[in-house]
């Protein structure tokens, strides 16, 4: 098994930043661990640790690197935009660029965008889930219901995000340069995108603080595929 994912490796080579050389090991049934990133090939599930970055104040991303945008982050985490691309495509999940508007040859906006195959599309949406412990209890919540619009002052609605992939700039992978992981406000460096109303919106979504655990309270954030009966 481990030999068929170093040649799914070798295949996905030029997404990888030449500084990262990812070490992939089997931990268990189903089980594989890339750096500090779990996945299972069976659920195709991905987990990792992150941090509460914050519970008050405008946030546009939901999960970006400890020297990333912290000032407008609701996670941090320490983990390898790079390594977690390489899970996303072992587990099949396919990147869209559907959300971004194409450019002329001179760069200026066309008001056109990518026409992706609806295969593509639907493999590239995902749900995220949020987990922590309290007083010896788990909690696992959808990532939605922890972010919060400030004038419905309502959860963000359900839906899938979009896997977004990032891209590569002069030689090394841009989520590993810009620190984005997760992003609210549309981001092409960023891997995974919000789909839904109000994403060019940089003044409305909140941390939920009602629903949120503490400050730097450590959680999982586990991606999962998504279900369209689950929306």
């Amino acid at each position: 098994m481990l030999r068929l994912l170093l040649i799914t490796l070798m295949t996905l080579s030029p997404l990888l930043s030449q500084e990262v050389k990812p070490l992939i090991q089997e931990i268990g049934d189903d089980q594989l661990r890339i750096g500090k990133i779990t996945l299972n090939k069976n659920t195709r599930e991905i987990s990792f640790q992150a941090g509460i970055n914050m519970n008050e104040g405008i946030i546009e991303y939901v999960l970006v690197l400890t020297q990333g945008k912290v000032h407008e982050a609701l996670f941090l985490t320490d983990i390898s935009p790079t390594n977690l691309n390489i899970a996303l495509k072992l587990l099949r999940y396919q990147e869209s660029p559907e959300l971004f508007e194409i450019m002329d040859e001179d760069f200026n906006f066309t008001g056109k965008f990518p026409k992706v195959p609806e295969e593509q599309k639907k493999a590239a949406r995902i749900a995220i889930e949020v987990t922590w412990k309290k007083e010896d209890t788990s909690h696992t919540v959808p990532l939605n219901e922890l972010i919060l619009h400030a004038t419905t002052e309502k959860s963000m609605p359900p839906g899938p995000w979009l896997y977004t992939g990032s891209y590569l700039h002069e030689g090394r992978y841009k989520a590993d340069i810009a620190g984005d992981i997760i992003a609210i406000l549309t981001s092409q460096p960023a891997m995974i995108n919000y789909l839904g109303k109000d994403r060019e919106n940089d003044e409305v979504w909140l941390p939920h603080k009602k629903r949120l655990p503490e400050i730097e309270s450590v959680v999982t954030i586990t991606i999962k595929p998504h279900s369209p009966e689950k929306s």
